[in-house]
């Protein structure tokens, strides 16, 4: 399974914000849909970066710094981790542990022709993978438990 299939059943939504707004207009987007992740995005709609729910706290418990006042430009990843919508779920996970920040992820923006598309989390993927390898063990006990006798005459 590749990360376009995860998508078409997961869908695509992905909630956005700019360099601008503040943190606190980022902790009530994330708070409003239920979410741990905001693509940052240009005024063109171009993903750049994204801001966490560990980089809010991360950002108020070392730097003390006030949510109304700090915009996500200032605390965002200079670096986006992202991966492509053709991409396996293997290489997503892999790229999750092992990218050009040198950090593990849990967020990546899944992208298409330069576009944004989707956001695809560890979980997503985990759940995947999870499928896979049960149904891959059914396969396998089918296969075994109707594998043909040998005839010993």
């Amino acid at each position: 399974m590749n990360i376009k299939n995860l998508l078409e059943q997961k869908g695509r939504q992905c909630y956005t914000i700019t360099p601008d707004n503040t943190m606190a207009e980022a902790v009530s987007k994330m708070m409003e849909h239920h979410i741990g992740s905001l693509v940052v995005v240009d005024e063109h709609a171009k993903p750049i970066s994204i801001i966490t729910e560990r980089d809010v706290m991360f950002t108020i418990h070392h730097h003390g710094c006030d949510i109304n006042t700090t915009n996500v430009g200032e605390i965002m990843g200079s670096k986006l981790v992202a991966c492509d919508i053709t991409d396996t779920i293997k290489e997503a996970m892999t790229l999750m542990f092992d990218n050009e920040t040198g950090r593990r992820v849990r967020h990546l923006p899944v992208i298409e022709d330069g576009q944004l598309v989707g956001l695809v989390s560890n979980g997503d993927l985990l759940l995947r993978m999870l499928e896979e390898a049960e149904f891959e063990n059914k396969v396998m006990k089918n296969y075994i438990q109707n594998w043909p006798e040998e005839d010993v005459s």
